[in-house]
């Protein structure tokens, strides 16, 4: 039983030595890919980057433009789905000033004018 635990610590220890000189090489291997692909990462980030901020100039007056549109059809509609419970009540009244409005009389025509003299 001795010799077995021997073994499980031998390979225990093996097993991290391994890891850490994989660890070491993976990070050597990481530094060395990312050094050699610096200048092209750098070329890519400069061209991409020039190239979304002249795209974004060019669209952004379009973007804003729709954008309030949206907004102002939203107001309108929150506006309207405010008003509209309240449409009945104001169809009664419009009804009710209408009814009031036929009761009126119409008022008299004006006297007509006094005739020509000979000193007007």
């Amino acid at each position: 039983m001795g010799t077995f635990l021997l073994l499980c610590m031998i390979g225990v220890a093996a097993m991290l030595v391994i890891g850490v000189i994989g660890t070491v090489v993976g990070a050597l291997f990481h530094l060395v890919f990312w050094v050699v692909t610096l200048p092209f990462r750098i070329f890519f980030k400069i061209v991409f980057g020039l190239g979304g901020v002249l795209l974004g100039l060019l669209v952004a007056p379009f973007v804003i433009v729709i954008a309030v549109i949206g907004m102002v059809v939203a107001l309108v509609g929150g506006v309207l789905s405010l008003v509209a419970p309240l449409l009945p009540a104001l169809l009664l009244g419009l009804f009710g000033w209408a009814i009031y409005r036929l009761g009126w009389k119409k008022p008299a025509p004006p006297p007509p004018p006094p005739p020509a003299s000979f000193w007007n």
